[in-house]
């Protein structure tokens, strides 16, 4: 049983598909044997049928040409226009184009928990709090600038800790909890 295509729908697609074919001639542009037969059969099928296909799968009832068609249409067109590649083109799969990064996995890594065995050079923690120099009992730390200079009015009558070969520009505040 035929559809019921509206004549106009088909007689536009008929006169952009022999427009793009002459057009094309005009200008000097060669068609592929595949796109010559494709605007050869598509001609023949809108003139006996009003329209070009028949599964209505590929496309809506009312259209004289499908989805496809459609796009191969605009493709010709282009190409007869001079605006457009000299043939389809063919996508590269998402992989090989340039520039893209490989996804990282979203979870934990399984190697992350395992422990890392220590290097033979390294100093204990323990050995390295034993190699540091004790204050003086009674010693009472100075107020220190970030720029390293002592403030000698606050506490004038203390002695001086061990210099350091580079300020730390760290400084202590006195106060807290005396017992």
């Amino acid at each position: 049983m035929p559809r019921d295509v509206d004549k106009r729908k088909t007689q536009k697609a008929l006169r952009k598909l022999r427009k793009a074919a002459e057009r094309a001639e005009l200008e000097g542009i060669e068609l592929t044997d595949w796109e010559k037969e494709f605007v050869e059969g598509v001609d023949e099928r809108l003139t006996e049928y009003g329209s070009a296909f028949h599964d209505l799968s590929k496309g809506n009832a009312d259209e004289a040409l499908s989805m496809a068609q459609s796009e191969i249409l605009k493709q010709l067109d282009k190409k007869s226009r001079g605006k457009g590649s000299p043939g389809f083109k063919t996508r590269k799969p998402l992989k090989a184009r340039k520039g893209m990064q490989p996804k990282r996995p979203r979870g934990r890594d399984i190697n992350d928990d395992i422990p890392v065995e220590p290097e033979e050079n390294v100093v204990p923690e323990t050995e390295q709090a034993a190699e540091r120099p004790v204050p003086p009992k009674g010693f009472t730390p100075r107020i220190v600038r970030d720029s390293g200079v002592s403030d000698e009015s606050e506490a004038p009558d203390t002695p001086s800790p061990v210099p350091s070969a580079k300020p730390s520009g760290f400084r202590v505040i006195q106060g807290g909890k005396e017992g």
